[in-house]
C-alpha cells in the first residue's frame, strides 16, 4: 500500500518540478540574450550616453527577471510543502526521497545557461514531513 502512496507522491513532485522547470526555461531563454548583451556593453572602456542608457535598460530587464526567478523558487517552495508525504509510506522508502529530488532535477535538465540549482530537502520521517526545502538559484 504504501509502495502505492509514495509512487503517487513522486509523480506530484515530478509535476510540480515541471511546472517550474517551465518557468526557468522560459526566463532563460529570455535572459541569455540580454545577459549577452550587455556583457558586450559592458565591456566598453568609455561607453557613450546611449551605451549607458542601454546599459541600464538591460540591467533592469536582467534584475526583473532575477527577481522572476527567485518567486518561481518561491513557489515550488510552497507547492512541495503543500503536499504531504504519504502517511503509511515506509521509512526507507521516505530516506530515498532527497536524493531522488536532486536527481528528478538532474533528469529534466532545466537548461538556465550559466545559472546553476542546487536542491536541498529535509524530511522529518518521525512525523512523516516535509521540514525544508530549498532550491538555491546561482547566476
Amino acid at each position: 500500500m504504501s509502495d502505492i502512496a509514495v509512487e503517487n507522491y513522486k509523480k506530484s513532485v515530478a509535476k510540480i518540478f515541471d511546472r517550474y522547470g517551465q518557468k526557468i526555461e522560459r526566463i532563460g531563454k529570455q535572459l541569455a540574450p540580454i545577459e549577452g548583451e550587455l556583457e558586450k556593453l559592458q565591456k566598453v572602456k568609455t561607453p557613450s550616453p546611449d551605451e549607458k542608457k542601454k546599459i541600464a535598460e538591460l540591467t533592469k530587464k536582467r534584475d526583473a527577471l532575477h527577481k522572476e526567478a527567485d518567486t518561481a523558487g518561491l513557489e515550488l517552495k510552497i507547492e512541495l510543502m503543500v503536499i504531504q508525504l504519504p502517511p503509511q509510506a515506509d521509512e526507507k522508502e521516505l530516506i530515498k526521497l532527497p536524493a531522488w529530488m536532486q536527481e528528478i532535477i538532474k533528469k529534466k535538465g532545466i537548461p538556465l545557461g550559466k545559472v546553476s540549482i542546487a536542491p536541498d530537502v529535509s524530511i522529518d520521517f518521525k512525523a512523516k514531513k516535509l521540514k525544508y526545502v530549498g532550491i538555491t538559484i546561482r547566476w
